[in-house]
């Protein structure tokens, strides 16, 4: 990200900007793939943190080169910018991928390729988001780039030691184990787009719902899902993501419940594989999360047809704490006035 691209928001108030955006996400256009209504557990905790942030990534940024429009072109930009954490998280994730894909294809990677992979993309972010430019063709803008007065959360040099012991910790675990030890039963890994229809009980009808596994295994008797996790284990969001992995699983193989378990690979202590926080839920416990969250998303709409919002339905989170962590503070008119608070 360039310092010219959010510039424009400098040159207005935030009522201009509210009235622009609302504009736009009330506009009756036909839904694509990707404007039409979906599902998703980052969705659903987006949504339960701040209204107001759920409702600029998921409607204020979307249809940015229809909108011709330099305050709509702002937020969209303002939707690229992520922590160092997660971009920490990202890297991992890819090399990890990467890594699995290999020995599934017979071709395991030697170790110290795996880390340098790691090592190497890390960098790369680093240089893209200094530079506004893509890394691997995404863009990238990292907080402490976007926002400097505040600084990084997590010092640079120390980030890249995490990442190199992570990558190390991901070579060293007993889910990177059992895959090498089983690659015929990998179904699945991190394939894009994985999702099913879920009859949501509201008006919106069926709903497409979002879970990506990060590893799938299937021994044709038993599935085993692997979540590489980089950061808490114990968060209570994961319990609610072991349980989409399940219904996924459910409805995509056919398998019941009892034969379907979710596992955590701990990379931040030593690789060790633990349960779910609370263990996995059933699939009617599932199910009935992701309704109940879907209906609370759908109250909020306007028109069901169209995917239609009012930025009115959504006000800003009142815990500025979160807003140290948002790139769209910038948007709200938080980036001068944001608690010092973590």
């Amino acid at each position: 990200m360039r310092a010219d691209d959010v510039k424009v928001l400098d040159a207005t108030t935030l009522d201009r900007l509210e009235i622009t955006l609302d504009l736009h996400t009330r506009e009756r256009v036909p839904v694509d793939r990707y404007t039409a209504f979906s599902w998703s557990v980052s969705r659903h905790h987006m949504f339960e943190a701040c209204k107001r942030r759920y409702y600029l990534n998921y409607y204020g940024a979307r249809r940015v080169i229809d909108a011709k429009d330099r305050l709509i072109s702002a937020v969209w930009w303002l939707k690229q910018v992520t922590s160092i954490q997660t971009w920490i998280g990202s890297v991992i994730h890819t090399a990890a991928q990467e890594a699995v894909r290999a020995v599934v294809e017979g071709k395991e990677l030697p170790g110290e390729k795996v880390v340098e992979r790691a090592n190497r993309l890390y960098r790369a972010g680093l240089t893209a988001s200094q530079r506004g430019t893509k890394v691997e063709g995404q863009w990238l803008a990292l907080l402490g780039h976007v926002y400097p007065e505040r600084g990084f959360t997590l010092d640079l040099d120390a980030a890249a030691a995490l990442v190199d012991d992570l990558a190390h910790t991901f070579l060293d675990s007993e889910a990177y184990a059992l895959v090498c030890e089983n690659p015929e039963h990998v179904r699945e890994v991190d394939e894009p787009f994985q999702s099913f229809l879920l009859d949501s009980g509201s008006r919106i009808g069926r709903v497409r719902v979002f879970a990506i596994p990060d590893v799938l295994l299937h021994d044709g008797e038993q599935i085993t899902v692997i979540d590489w996790k980089t950061g808490d284990v114990t968060e209570p969001g994961i319990h609610k993501q072991a349980g989409v992995y399940r219904l996924y699983a459910h409805y995509e193989y056919g398998l019941p419940e009892e034969a379907i378990r979710v596992q955590i690979s701990n990379l931040g202590n030593d690789g060790e594989t633990v349960d779910p926080p609370g263990g996995t839920p059933p699939l009617a416990e599932a199910g009935e999360f992701i309704r109940g969250s879907i209906k609370e998303m759908v109250d909020l709409m306007e028109d069901v047809t169209y995917n239609t919002v009012s930025i009115r339905s959504f006000p800003m989170t009142t815990d500025r704490s979160q807003c140290l962590r948002c790139g769209f503070r910038r948007a709200c008119w938080r980036h001068e006035d944001v608690d010092e608070q973590s």
